[in-house]
């Protein structure tokens, strides 16, 4: 199989809601391939292959063997399927077993369209991520032509599943490992059958193995075996770790967000991960000039109606500091008055964002401010 690409030099990525971006293109009939980032794992992207307002292909870009492994073990468990160690395409892969004659059309169509589906479900159950689309000319050959609904109603209570778990549990790439199996027992305490459940999978926690290859190995669903960790890992008796160990450590500006609501917080650092930052949030205003003083933030954004103290007077607080006056200040608010906008200015803020907020100008507007500040 061959996949002819048009690259542009300068793909342009946003931060978007996956399902709006999916669906837009979609409308526009244009043909390309949609990447997708997981916020929460860098190590994680997913491309989506699109033509004349239909979904031809979907799949990550790493750890191909891993997951084509479990979809395989998923739809034809008794096949006993060779995968190379070294799986770079795997939609070539699925092909090749129809050019052999392997597996007839229809079989190659339900793995293939298997596969689509499991991804866009993943895709879709990611509030934001940064995304980017570039235009090819498509697969060849070209098997599947299957709109967003088809491939959505069935999976609509999969994909809601993996919202939920999604704080704890990223996607079936995570690795988890139990730190402590006395700890894990003792849990238990009298229910056996579910300490057993879970010390079956023993040998592949303790070699950090994938979710997508425990699930192949033990022939669970990867959705099940999320819902059975999923306590432990609240509970940190099981340890999550990303899919590929960062190989060095990035030096990420780090953004100090300081609102009282967990929504805004929620909705802040997921846009500024996928953005190249590291954020800490802090919900408690009156805590913040010691947490700064620990941990010294690039920037800060900063609300201005928050219990105990307002964003004014913490504002005027910072610039009164030696130590944190040079910090920039954004204010990430609900009010959106001219009066608010120069007090704002008085007290030391560089800029006024108004709730909601556009992602892209949010992003943009703290790189300026940081690039500025150096």
């Amino acid at each position: 199989m061959t996949r002819k690409t048009v690259t542009s030099p300068n793909v342009k990525e946003i931060v978007a809601i996956p399902y709006k971006a999916l669906q837009g293109l979609l409308a526009k009939k244009v043909s390309g391939k949609l990447m997708i980032q997981d916020p929460n794992d860098e190590s994680v992207r997913w491309l989506i292959y699109l033509g004349e307002g239909k979904i031809h292909y979907a799949h990550s870009v790493n750890g191909k063997r891993e997951r084509i492994r479990y979809l395989l073990s998923q739809c034809y468990p008794d096949h006993g399927f060779y995968i190379p160690q070294e799986l770079e395409d795997d939609y070539g892969f699925i092909c090749q077993h129809w050019r052999d004659g392997d597996l007839d059309m229809q079989k190659i169509r339900t793995i293939l369209s298997y596969m689509t589906q499991e991804a866009i479900a993943l895709c879709l159950a990611l509030p934001r991520a940064t995304i980017s689309f570039e235009k090819i000319v498509g697969l060849d050959p070209l098997i599947l032509n299957l709109s967003l609904k088809s491939l959505i109603e069935p999976v609509k209570s999969k994909v809601r599943a993996w919202v939920t778990l999604r704080e704890h549990i990223s996607s079936p790439f995570v690795r988890p490992r139990v730190n402590n199996w006395d700890i894990l027992k003792t849990h238990f305490g009298n229910r056996m059958a579910e300490y057993q459940e879970v010390e079956q999978l023993k040998p592949y926690l303790d070699d950090r193995r994938t979710l997508y290859d425990i699930a192949a190995y033990s022939r669970h669903s990867v959705l099940d075996l999320a819902l059975l960790l999923h306590p432990l890992i609240k509970s940190d008796i099981i340890t999550i770790s990303p899919f590929q160990e960062p190989t060095e450590t990035e030096d990420k500006p780090l953004i100090a967000c300081i609102d009282d609501s967990q929504a805004i917080q929620r909705i802040v650092k997921m846009t500024l991960i996928a953005g190249g930052f590291d954020v800490v949030s802090i919900t408690e205003p009156a805590k913040a000039m010691s947490s700064f003083v620990r941990q010294k933030p690039d920037l800060i954004l900063m609300d201005i109606n928050m219990p105990d103290i307002d964003g004014y007077k913490l504002a005027y607080m910072l610039r009164q500091s030696a130590l944190l006056k040079d910090i920039p200040i954004l204010m990430l608010t609900g009010r959106d008055g001219v009066l608010d906008r120069v007090k704002a200015k008085m007290v030391g803020a560089v800029g006024y964002i108004s709730k909601p907020f556009n992602p892209q100008e949010l992003v943009q507007s703290i790189q300026d401010n940081i690039q500025k500040a150096v």
